[in-house]
């Protein structure tokens, strides 16, 4: 197979190609990052798109966060300090904020897409009827005028949403109605989505709370050294041609 390139009949000049805007493209891209990974710069970054259209914005502050992310999960890749199994939980927590982050670019209309293909595999002309099921007999309905135990507490007379002796492992307030994944610190942000089954979803509330508490735990005992700050960028202009500037003459330099 041979590379276009390489075809004599193709002939382009280099000054009438592309070359020249990929390379400024590069140099745009070395010179976003180095100020995206600043934090001096960052936070600058941060104010000039909160003052932005917030639906052009949004997409480029998600996408900020992203390549900061990712260079937080180099430098915890690459630290010899940490345990491995601290190591692995720290990677798991900052891959998951990563999807979270891309979803978010997805576009409103994406959901369109999955239901039309989860229609087409599960819907297709081929597949062979499915059997009729009998008839299942009614299950007894159960009495809810006892309260179950609390899986906390153990004590029985109330739930675990209800539990006096539960703590917040955020703001560490004690009593009910205060469940960790409500606690006004996070700011009304969503880290673990309720449903029904109570079992389930206390089981899914203790591995969270967990995992937050061994990473505040992890910040505390490592503390996240700053990544080397890189050289101060200067003002960037792209520039137009790829001819040097000639050298200054110096006085041991004569003409």
């Amino acid at each position: 197979m041979t590379n276009p390139l390489d075809d004599n009949s193709v002939q382009i000049a280099l000054k009438d190609s592309d070359y020249g805007r990929v390379l400024r493209m590069i140099e745009n891209g070395a010179f976003n990052e180095a100020a995206i990974l600043t934090p001096a710069y960052s936070r600058v970054i941060d104010d000039i798109l909160g003052e932005q259209n917030a639906r052009l914005a949004a997409s480029t502050s998600l996408a900020v966060c992203i390549i900061r992310t990712t260079k937080l999960l180099e430098d915890i890749a690459n630290r010899d300090d940490l345990d491995e199994d601290v190591k692995k939980l720290a990677v798991l927590h900052l891959q998951k904020r990563i999807r979270q982050f891309a979803l978010h670019l997805l576009p409103l209309d994406f959901v369109d897409i999955a239901n039309r293909a989860v229609k087409n595999v599960e819907g297709s002309d081929n597949e062979e009827p499915r059997p009729i099921r009998p008839l299942r007999r009614k299950a007894a309905i159960p009495d809810r005028t006892r309260i179950a135990s609390c899986r906390r507490c153990g004590r029985e007379g109330h739930q675990f949403r209800k539990c006096p002796d539960y703590v917040c492992c955020i703001c560490d307030e004690l009593g009910p109605d205060h469940l960790s994944i409500h606690c006004p610190r996070l700011d009304g942000r969503i880290v673990l989505q309720e449903f029904r089954d109570d079992e389930k979803f206390f089981e899914a509330l203790v591995d969270w709370e967990h995992n937050h508490k061994t990473l505040a735990d992890l910040e505390l005992r490592y503390p996240a050294e700053l990544s080397p700050v890189p050289e101060t960028p200067a003002s960037f202009t792209p520039s137009t041609s790829l001819t040097p500037s000639p050298p200054t003459p110096t006085m041991e330099d004569p003409r």
